[in-house]
């Protein structure tokens, strides 16, 4: 029947292949995050509710704001070669919180370390740019191509920067907190998240990733990924 398999909870990595080919990246990223209870609370629905309200007290938005994403919302992983791998409770709950008020508070202390790190030396009588190193250009660049997309990414940034540090540790302590719904072995205790500027740039997020998805599983070429760090400051 036609949209059975949009409406299939968590497709396998079969149907994942006839999925992509069938709809558009956009519809599928729709469903994931409107009409689907993350595979990590597959069990426990009212275990999802209770951890988007912790996400929202800590970040001081609404529940409904708060979604998770990756392998712990697909049940999988969501890239080509790695289709088959399934979500393990090992794995991080990637959490996104849709408020175009924390995307903005996080890019413009973002900045703030941009500031600090591209600052002219106004000593002299003409200004002296500082040199900026290799590394720090790279996080320049992931800063400013997430940024770009309605997409604040802590991971984005080194690890001393400030906006990273009070981000990770907000979900520090909700990981914490998170242990007190550990009741099954599926619920994970570390969080990890981003911000996403609107709904509109979270569908096409998301949905970008699952255009890329079916190029891999057709075997056409696509643009190497260049993924911030995902270590913890």
């Amino acid at each position: 029947m036609p949209g059975s398999l949009l409406a299939t909870p968590y497709p396998t990595a079969d149907e994942w292949k006839k999925l992509v080919e069938e709809f558009s990246p956009e519809a599928i990223a729709h469903k994931l995050l409107l009409a689907h209870v993350p595979y990590v609370f597959r069990d426990e629905p009212l275990k999802f509710a209770l951890f988007r309200k912790t996400i929202a007290d800590a970040f001081g938005v609404e529940p409904s704001n708060v979604f998770i994403v990756g392998s712990a919302m697909a049940g999988r992983s969501l890239k080509g070669p790695k289709i088959e791998s399934v979500y393990s409770s090992k794995s991080d709950i990637d959490t996104l919180i849709i408020s175009e008020h924390l995307f903005t508070r996080y890019v413009m202390k973002s900045l703030a370390w941009v500031k600090d790190i591209t600052r002219p030396d106004f000593s002299g009588k003409v200004p002296k740019s500082p040199r900026i190193e290799p590394e720090q250009t790279k996080f320049v660049g992931w800063l400013a191509e997430s940024a770009h997309k309605g997409i604040w990414r802590p991971d984005s940034l080194p690890n001393d920067a400030a906006a990273r540090i009070e981000f990770f540790e907000k979900f520090a302590a909700v990981s914490l907190k998170t242990l007190g719904l550990q009741l099954s072995e599926d619920t994970v205790a570390k969080v990890n998240g981003r911000v996403s500027r609107s709904f509109e740039d979270a569908v096409r997020d998301l949905g970008s990733s699952i255009a890329r998805l079916r190029k891999e599983f057709r075997g056409e070429q696509v643009e190497p990924e260049a993924e911030p760090l995902t270590a913890r400051a």
